[in-house]
């Protein structure tokens, strides 16, 4: 889903600066200059748009309504309701890490997925418990983003989405690929919302310990970005986060882009 997808990163400020209508569809200035500097080779050429979304999801939707669902969740359900919650919607994903597997010549990690497929949707309630995971049998995650980041495939333009989150090209074509797997190919479109909201509801609970990073950094909108653009480069890496360039803009993010990792790992 989307790291999904994701709500993990719909926390920011925006530019203080005013944008004139005549801006908004073009490349940010510096956009160049940033080309070879962001992780995977990311580009972000329509800064001014994407931080007004950025906007919107960060001082309106998550300040007013995300955040404190978020907090009253995580004060009032038990933590194994919310790990059992989060589960079911990653037991959803084995399949697409079957495939995916195959598809980097992981053929044993690809086997895994199937037996924790198997495992957790039988003895494992649907999913709710990790059966799998008590009995040392771990989660092979692979995302077709993180394949086609294995061949060289560039995570090519950034954008902030209203409502969704942040994702790239390369995230974007990758999610495409995934929900044509089984189970998603054979959900209806609502089906599919259902279980996007409900994965990124639970990684935003997850995060809730880590909102100060964003909060208080210098500019939210680098920060906020540059975790997401080295969280998804840091699957393609097998973990590992990807050196920071001397010239990124977020050169002294790294034990906070850490943190986050582990976090959400």
């Amino acid at each position: 889903m989307k790291i999904l997808t994701s709500c993990l990163f719909i926390l920011a400020v925006s530019s203080s600066h005013a944008i004139q209508a005549d801006e908004l569809g073009k490349p940010s200035p510096d956009a160049s200059s940033r080309k070879s500097t962001l992780p995977g080779g990311a580009v972000d050429p329509y800064e001014p748009l994407n931080r007004m979304s950025w906007d919107l999801n960060y001082n309106y939707l998550d300040r007013y309504a995300l955040r404190p669902m978020v907090h009253a969740y995580v004060d009032w359900v038990p933590t194994p309701i919310r790990n059992g919650i989060g589960n079911v919607t990653e037991n959803l994903n084995e399949a697409n890490y079957f495939v995916n597997n195959l598809l980097v010549g992981r053929v044993a990690d690809s086997g895994t997925s199937v037996l924790r497929f198997a495992l957790n949707s039988t003895v494992g309630l649907l999913g709710m418990v990790d059966v799998a995971s008590d009995m040392g049998i771990q989660r092979k995650s692979m995302s077709m983003s993180t394949v086609l980041g294995k061949a060289t495939v560039d995570q090519g333009a950034y954008f902030m989405v209203p409502l969704y989150g942040p994702t790239t090209m390369r995230s974007a074509i990758g999610d495409t690929v995934d929900g044509l797997y089984f189970p998603y190919a054979n959900m209806n479109l609502w089906t599919r919302v259902a279980i996007w909201a409900t994965d990124s509801f639970s990684k935003r609970a997850r995060v809730v310990d880590q909102e100060a990073v964003l909060d208080n950094a210098l500019d939210p909108y680098v920060t906020a970005k540059d975790f997401y653009l080295q969280y998804e480069e840091s699957k393609v890496l097998d973990g590992q986060a990807p050196k920071p360039q001397p010239a990124s803009d977020a050169e002294d993010n790294d034990a906070e882009v850490d943190r986050y990792l582990d976090e959400i790992d």
